[in-house]
């Protein structure tokens, strides 16, 4: 019983003196402000659709988030005064590649269409290459907890019995 009450304050001990990161729940990840993706997607529906590139944009912006649709509006407020290809192009932000793309597109009189899903497809590229190095990198990450929760746990359930047995012949022996 002694032997148990050990264990169990050395446990709460060793966590309270590691610190592990916070959890994150699976379901919930981190969004920047401005989704690039959803904003280039938003456009190709518009342009699918017969829209020219301002007009999809003011839809865009309609259906985007507040973030998003603030940088569209500012571009084309921008448009107003020096021209659409011009405003896209002196533009910066998150949407910074996508519209200087989209300028070298409309100035030199490119497809916008193939332009815009170019550019999805190396997002979700980037995208995709981003998670599979995190996932990489984790078994070096789960090391650490493996090492501090699983082995002692497996090396108390082993040798404890055996501990125990002794501990008791000998106090026993004494009394």
């Amino acid at each position: 019983m002694m032997l148990a009450a050990l264990v169990v304050a050395g446990a709460v001990t060793l966590a309270e003196t590691v610190s592990l990161p916070p959890l994150r729940m699976p379901g919930r990840r981190r969004r920047s402000a401005v989704d690039v993706g959803s904003t280039a997607r938003m456009l190709l529906i518009g342009l699918s659709a017969g829209l020219s590139l301002a007009s999809a944009m003011e839809a865009a912006a309609d259906e985007l988030g507040p973030e998003s649709a603030a940088e569209l509006r500012l571009v084309l407020r921008r448009a107003r005064v020096v021209g659409l290809a011009t405003a896209l192009a002196t533009t910066d932000g998150s949407s910074m590649r996508l519209f200087h793309r989209l300028a070298r597109a409309h100035m030199t009189g490119a497809p916008t269409i193939g332009t815009i899903a170019a550019f999805i497809e190396e997002h979700r590229t980037a995208q995709r290459a981003a998670i599979l190095e995190r996932l990489r990198r984790l078994p070096v990450t789960l090391t650490v907890p493996l090492a501090l929760l699983i082995l002692p746990g497996f090396v108390l359930l082993t040798l404890g019995p055996t501990v125990a047995n002794i501990v008791q012949q000998l106090v026993g022996g004494l009394l």
